[in-house]
């Protein structure tokens, strides 16, 4: 009898332990930092625990430069840096800012240097003229010639000109802006990506430690329900209970072993999601620190939470991609406005500096310049420009559709994540009651099975009680947690996880 409450007071031990396995906030700044404890995991037992052993399944490899133990914030470091997502959108980001480039080329002077030498022979008896002909640039060239034997000829000439846009009505201005404006959506969008990518890294962290405390729970329960089995064995050899009793205590266990090769499967599978998160290859071998606080009821976030229009209204300023899609509308209407700009006559101005030899053996340079000015007048361009405002047009009014529609999604994600966290929160209340309770009920139980005043119906029930009140806590514990970092990316606030240098 001593055994049996002796086991019931370590799993009992076991999770007050749990409770207070450390202090740290899901943002970095509140809270001190918690001993690292990595997620729990039966490594005395193999996997899976009953049946043919699978060890090459379980085996993980160690990545160079990684920590086999993380908390939250190193996750997001080590995500930042390797993500491929995050690769992805950092070319965007290039490629915006070399769009913006190409955009200011038209209004920027083009300057252009070409430099010639030619030599040539004619035979006897072939005639020049009175003139080589002019430079480039309208230079006079050489004049003379010879007839007769013939000879060979040189022409230098070095000539530089100049090219720049004067006037277009604002066209090209309008393209620049429209690039700028694409450009900072794009880094907007970046960095809801980064966001994204701290909040997947967040929910798997936490799945991944859930998962973990559920086999630790399930291995414990396969012990105390074999506790049990063996309690009812007892009585059947001291004549107090029927033999048939035994195969009925017996099915407890069966069903905790298979719960904890479930728990087991979905362990290594919570894990690889997480190391996958973090955009490591699944085989290496990465766990998660246990930031839960020693109240873990107690929210890690701001003492009071904000009301459905104050946290709207911190989302409309915070969330990236609510100001990428303001900046995509932003642009549609440049772009818009430089389409029907497609018919402004364009002036363009030029000027020219060149020398050019006058000798036959390429000497005596002459000079020569100009300037001048040309002005392009579209009259008929095959529908072009109408074509250019149609398609622009459209684009602007996709832009504001999807505005709306990204503004709505705001709303319902702060919308979720306030009732969510609220939920959570409450839940994770009425759970440690639900755990305490079940405790009671099966302590008194047993105390009563022992003495013989109750049926081994009522003790199974209450070992069911207490399986499903164990289950019930550690999924709240850390529904808790990944609601707190849902209720920040409704915001918009949860880059403050992210590292500086990938803002």
């Amino acid at each position: 009898m001593k055994r049996y409450v002796l086991v019931v007071t370590a799993l009992t031990v076991g999770l007050a332990a749990f409770g207070a396995s450390g202090n740290a906030a899901t943002k970095p700044a509140a809270g001190p930092t918690p001993t690292p404890i990595p997620s729990p995991r039966v490594t005395a037992l193999p996997y899976p625990a009953y049946g043919t052993p699978a060890p090459d399944v379980a085996r993980t490899v160690r990545a160079p430069g990684v920590p086999q133990l993380v908390n939250l914030q190193q996750a997001i470091d080590i995500a930042a840096a390797k993500s491929p997502l995050l690769a992805q959108a950092r070319a965007n980001e290039t490629i915006a800012n070399a769009n913006v480039k190409l955009a200011r080329a038209p209004a920027l002077p083009s300057v252009g240097v070409v430099g010639s030498s030619t030599h040539s022979n004619t035979s006897g008896g072939a005639s020049l003229g009175g003139s080589t002909g002019g430079g480039a640039f309208g230079n006079n060239g050489s004049t003379g010639g010879r007839s007769g034997s013939g000879g060979s000829f040189t022409s230098n000439s070095l000539d530089a000109n100049l090219k720049q846009l004067i006037f277009d009505g604002g066209r090209v201005s309008a393209q620049i802006r429209a690039a700028s404006e694409n450009e900072q959506g794009t880094a907007d969008t970046y960095r809801r990506q980064l966001q994204t990518v701290a909040f997947n890294v967040a929910n798997a962290y936490y799945n991944a430690l859930a998962a973990g405390r559920t086999v630790a729970i399930d291995a414990e329960l396969v012990r105390e329900n074999q506790v049990s089995a063996d309690l009812v064995a007892a009585q059947v050899r001291a004549g107090t209970e029927a033999r048939a009793q035994i195969a009925t205590a017996e099915l407890p266990v069966a069903q905790a072993r298979v719960n904890l090769v479930r728990a087991q499967g979905a362990e290594y599978s919570a894990l690889a999601t997480f190391v996958n998160a973090l955009g490591l290859d699944a085989n290496v071998d990465v766990r998660p620190v246990d930031d839960t606080p020693s109240n873990p009821s107690a929210t890690l976030l701001q003492p009071e939470l904000l009301s459905y229009d104050a946290a709207m209204a911190r989302a409309a300023l915070l969330r990236p991609d609510l100001a990428a899609a303001q900046r995509t509308i932003n642009a549609a209407e440049e772009t818009l406005h430089a389409a029907r700009l497609g018919k402004v006559p364009t002036v363009n101005g030029s000027a020219g500096l060149g020398v050019a030899s006058t000798l036959p053996d390429g000497s005596n340079f002459n000079h020569s310049g100009n300037i001048g000015a040309t002005i392009t007048i579209p009259i008929f361009d095959q529908g072009l420009t109408a074509a250019q405002t149609e398609q622009a047009q459209g684009q602007l009014e996709n832009a504001r559709a999807n505005f709306e529609n990204t503004r709505l999604g705001v709303g319902l994600n702060v919308r979720q994540a306030l009732t969510n966290l609220v939920s959570a929160q409450a839940a994770l209340v009425q759970t440690q009651a639900e755990l305490r309770n079940a405790r009671q009920v099966l302590q008194s139980t047993q105390a009563q099975y022992r003495a013989g005043v109750t049926t081994l119906p009522l003790l199974l029930n209450a070992e069911v009680g207490l399986t499903q009140a164990e289950t019930d806590n550690v999924n709240a514990i850390y529904a808790l947690r990944q609601a707190e970092q849902n209720y920040l990316f409704a915001l918009g606030e949860n880059d403050t996880q992210i590292p500086a240098g990938y803002k």
